[in-house]
């Protein structure tokens, strides 16, 4: 018998910088969870999540990503909003599913699980779990708002819905001390900042949530006006827009070879030692994307953090 699969959306009111804000959370559910407390997740920000409002225990199976975000030790996690301290030792002892990528299919219908969650993106693992009748939580957070919002739905669904709310409180107050504390500085002084990726060049531009990131915490991004999401900028052209700050990702290249490349040495954030690399894990739809935003504001803004 084949099971009705249906659309659910959740609206939930984020409460962002100071102001309640209605927003549809985009994320889709197929199908009704069945209860049965066996939760698997492909998508390492739900990972966190569940972990963070006390649900980790549920969880009988995640992905490789996940448990890429726990090698990272548990400084990593310190500070971090809710419950996330046993992270680190745990996640990499759960059953490791694959990626949404190469997902083991078989395993995960082993697994029994309740519900599965995903990126909405891995449509191809999606199909094939709801083939299987499964059902699937698809997940697409673009924004600060939209991350505050599924930990909402994630706590509905999962029952822990106190929990939650106490992770989108402390979240918001920690958002509101950093623009709090910048609500006086001017455009003028604050600096443009040169966000790397995986590879020179490889950046983030207006409508990606590490761009809000850069933002809130008092930073120009300086590919925020580029045409496309994720642009690959040229060496020359980084060079001469001068940066201030320079920001790599954990898995990026290193400081030493970022301030040794040619030409490098006269951009003002290697000739101020203001290069920095930040933890992939505190730019990403979780909980700590705050970790995120108060080390940012405090490389952009030392003197007010």
């Amino acid at each position: 018998m084949t099971k009705t699969k249906f659309f659910h959306g959740l609206i939930i009111s984020a409460i962002f910088c100071g102001a309640i804000t209605g927003i549809i959370l985009m994320v889709q559910f197929s199908g009704i969870w069945n209860r049965n407390n066996r939760i698997v997740s492909i998508a390492a920000a739900c990972t966190e999540i569940i972990y963070a409002i006390g649900a980790g225990d549920r969880l009988v199976g995640v992905d490789q990503y996940s448990i890429n975000y726990a090698l990272a030790g548990d400084a990593a996690f310190q500070g971090a909003p809710g419950n996330l301290s046993d992270y680190p030792n745990e996640v990499p002892n759960k059953t490791n599913v694959g990626t949404p990528f190469a997902l083991n299919l078989e395993l995960v219908a082993s697994l029994n699980p309740g519900i599965v969650f995903s990126w909405e993106w891995a449509s191809t693992a999606n199909d094939a779990l709801e083939d299987l009748d499964i059902d699937v939580f698809k997940i697409n957070p673009r924004s600060i708002a939209d991350v505050l919002g599924l930990i909402g739905s994630i706590g509905a669904i999962v029952e822990k819905t106190v929990e939650a709310g106490a992770v989108n409180q402390e979240i918001q107050d920690r958002i509101n001390n950093i623009t709090t504390t910048l609500e006086n500085v001017t455009e003028g002084e604050k600096p443009l900042v040169y966000y790397e990726l995986s590879s020179l060049g490889s950046s983030v531009g207006n409508g990606t949530f590490t761009n809000e990131m850069i933002h809130v915490s008092g930073g120009i991004n300086l590919a925020g006006n580029e045409s496309v999401s994720y642009p690959t900028l040229t060496s020359e052209y980084i060079v001469a827009r001068n940066p201030d700050i320079i920001v790599v990702v954990s898995y990026g290249a290193t400081i030493n070879e970022i301030k040794n490349r040619a030409g490098w040495g006269n951009i003002t954030a290697v000739q101020n030692d203001d290069v920095f690399k930040i933890e992939s894990g505190w730019v990403t739809a979780s909980p700590r994307l705050v970790l995120g935003l108060e080390q940012f504001a405090e490389w952009f803004h030392p003197p007010l953090f």
